[in-house]
This record gives C-alpha cells, structure tokens and sequence, in this order.
C-alpha cells in the first residue's frame, strides 16, 4: 500500500514539471548565446578588476587598489567563467556540481565582500 503512495506521488509531481524539450532549438541557441556574450564581458570586467583594478573615472590618480576591488574581480571571474563553461560543455555529475561549486563560491565573496564593507562604512 505504501509503495503505491510513493508512486502514485512520484508520477504526479512529475505531471507538474516543465519541459524545456518543446523549445525550438534555434530559441534555445539564441538564448546560450546572448548569455555566453553577456557571460564574456562579464568575465572581462573581473579580469580588468583583479589585474589593472583602477576605476576609470578616477583619472591619473596614484591611489592604491583597495583589497575588495580584487576580490570583486575574483568573484566574476568564478561565477562567469563557471557559467561560460556551464553553457559551451553541459557537464553533469561531479563535473557540474564543482563548477556550481565554483560559482558558489564566488557569492560568498561577494557577500562576504559587501557586508565588511557595510560594516566598516556604517
């Protein structure tokens, strides 16, 4: 009887799920691709960030790269490069839960970055 319940659950909670496979490809390919060109800049702007750091609007002045503007780099270098390659590869298993890890830890910093800030600003 209670094998029975499990099923009968099992198969109506899978009625409710939402396929992506009716999707024309071609929308699908539209879509990968705006997001690995918006994933690009994205990873560009934390390249610039970790290496050069300077914030353009600043003109010519020698003031030293705050820690944070690195870490910030870091981060999008985490979870955009991890979603660039989450888009072109498609891994499974281990493969796509250590790059979701990757992109997770790219959060935290950002978290971690923006609550010291607050606190130290406050």
């Amino acid at each position: 009887m209670e094998q029975r319940l499990y099923e009968g659950l099992r198969n109506r909670s899978r009625a409710r799920l939402v396929s992506l496979a009716q999707m024309p490809a071609d929308i699908t390919a539209l879509i990968q691709l705006v997001s690995l060109i918006l994933a690009a800049l994205a990873l560009v702007m934390g390249a610039y960030l970790l290496i050069i750091g300077r914030r353009p609007w600043r003109g010519e002045q020698d003031e030293g790269v705050a820690p944070r503007v690195r870490l910030l780099g870091l981060s999008y270098i985490l979870v955009f490069g991890s979603a660039m390659i989450q888009i072109v590869l498609q891994p499974t298993g281990l493969e796509g839960e250590s790059l979701g890890g990757l992109m997770v830890l790219g959060g935290v910093i950002v978290i971690i970055v923006v609550a010291v800030w607050f606190a130290y600003y406050r």
